[in-house]
């Protein structure tokens, strides 16, 4: 019978093991510890290599600093002018020396071997620049070349001892090349466990410096199964680490008062709409109910319009405050007169004035310029004049008066109205709400609304001081 083919089939654990270590391989952390290995591995081999240079110029020195005192006891020997202890002393170093790979040579200015001591040393040439450099000068010479026969090379000196007498001695570098074979290996040991050493603290360090962006992305997860009130904890890891965290739970304070005020907002929608749309609803059933002339369904028609033009402004109004404190409507700023505007807009509103008996009083310097947009600048002040004329006493007097200090400009629209009571300050800013004594008066409660987000997009603010029965005096503070 045939054998049937073995076949090996990954089982789902398998794929998801290997989807795991794929991911892993693609993480922050991964290649933040490849980088710290491989950048400690390369100083690691340069410092190593710097080490490794070192030692073997310190041993080549010590070599050196041998060969200079034995140059230097033959040159004492030949100072006191005694030739036969200059050849006893010879005779006396190869003696000592004896079965160690080192020579001796004496040698006469032309490079003649006058005494040598051992076949090795009749093997080394001398090189004619040495005997010239040698001729003209008292100081000692080194060279390191290989010799046949040798199995190392060998660290040769040569100094005149006398005007006439050249020493020569060789000492083969055996020792240092052993010493350096062993250091390299060593090197080569411990580079095993560094590398293991560096591999193991570069995933702690990148472990513990992203901890914090693990504890945000985890935050993230949880906001978006809808759990906003999350935060991430600050625990004074790392300058960067909090930075980011306070960054981002700013954002989501941010995302909060939005998503809350947008809840605020549809909720007072729903409630403001509902009366207009029931004032229609019950209009047109009114109408339809009976016979009725054409009069009645024009004045049908006329009381619709004027209800869904009402509309209309409140969904305009709530859009343009939407835009304005969300910062995404287009501001186009430009230097022009608050003067001027403010005298605009006081023209705008006499007739509305005169007909309440409402005097406009002004109090305005020749120019004063700001940095703003100037259609909405100029809405926030027909928004606060317009209030300060609708919820004034007959017979009253609004006053308008601007100027500036520093580098702020502000505008003051004082009058001589109702008043708001004290507990009420503190809403009258926001969406749709009406003060008790304003209820009687047409409006739709987004005005000072309105103005309040104008005033913050420019990086100003708004203020307001009330009394019952005495008027009101709304300041706007603006960067000049």
């Amino acid at each position: 019978m045939p054998q049937a083919k073995e076949k090996f089939i990954f089982s789902g654990d398998s794929f998801v093991f290997l989807k795991r270590i794929n991911m892993w391989l693609g993480t922050l952390s991964f290649r933040l510890s490849i980088w710290y290995v491989v950048i400690f591995f390369l100083t690691s081999i340069l410092a190593l290599s710097i080490f490794y240079y070192r030692i073997s110029t310190v041993t080549m020195a010590n070599t050196d600093e041998q060969l200079t005192e034995e140059l230097n006891d033959f040159i004492a020997i030949a100072e006191a002018g005694d030739h036969d202890r200059i050849m006893a002393e010879f005779d006396h170093e190869v003696s000592e020396e004896a079965g160690k790979n080192v020579f001796f040579r004496l040698l006469s200015n032309d490079g003649q071997v006058l005494q040598f001591s051992s076949v090795l040393a009749g093997t080394v040439k001398v090189p004619q620049y040495v005997l010239k450099k040698l001729s003209n000068s008292s100081a000692h010479f080194f060279e390191t070349k290989e010799i046949p026969g040798c199995k190392y090379r060998v660290r040769i000196i040569y100094g005149a001892i006398n005007p006439t007498i050249i020493f020569n001695m060789g000492i083969s570098l055996e020792d240092n090349y052993r010493y350096l074979v062993i250091f390299r290996k060593l090197i080569f040991i411990l580079m095993i466990p560094l590398f293991i050493i560096a591999a193991f603290i570069g995933w702690f360090l990148a472990h513990k410096a992203l901890q914090g962006v693990e504890e945000v992305t985890q935050t993230a997860i949880k906001i978006s199964n809808v759990s906003i009130d999350k935060r991430v904890s600050v625990k004074r890891r790392s300058y960067e680490i909090d930075c980011l965290t306070n960054t981002f739970n700013g954002m989501l304070d941010r995302i909060q008062s939005l998503i809350k005020g947008m809840r605020e907002m549809n909720d007072n929608i729903a409630h403001d709409l509902r009366s207009p749309l029931t004032r229609i609803r019950g209009i047109a059933e009114m109408t339809l109910m009976g016979s009725k002339t054409i009069d009645d369904y024009n004045e049908m028609a006329i009381t619709t319009i004027e209800e869904c033009d009402k509309l209309i402004e409140i969904i305009n109004t709530m859009l343009d405050i939407t835009e304005t404190e969300a910062g995404v409507s287009q501001n186009h700023p430009e230097k022009m007169d608050l003067v001027k505007l403010i005298l605009s807009a006081c023209e705008l509103f006499d007739p509305i004035a005169e007909e309440k008996s409402v005097r406009l009083i002004t109090f305005l310097p020749d120019r004063l310029c700001v940095q703003c947009d100037r259609s909405k600048l100029q809405r926030l002040v027909t928004n606060l004049l317009e209030n300060a004329i609708k919820y004034n006493k007959t017979g009253g007097v609004v006053t308008i008066s601007a100027k500036q200090e520093n580098k702020l400009v502000s505008i003051q629209v004082e009058d001589t109205g109702v008043g708001i009571p004290a507990e009420q300050l503190s809403n009258i800013f926001e969406r749709f709400y009406r003060c008790d004594r304003s209820r009687s008066k047409s409006g739709i409660g987004l005005g000072l609304s309105l103005a309040k987000a104008i005033a913050k997009a420019f990086g100003g603010e708004i203020q307001v001081e009330s009394f019952v029965n005495q008027g009101s005096v709304f300041t706007v503070s603006l960067p000049a």
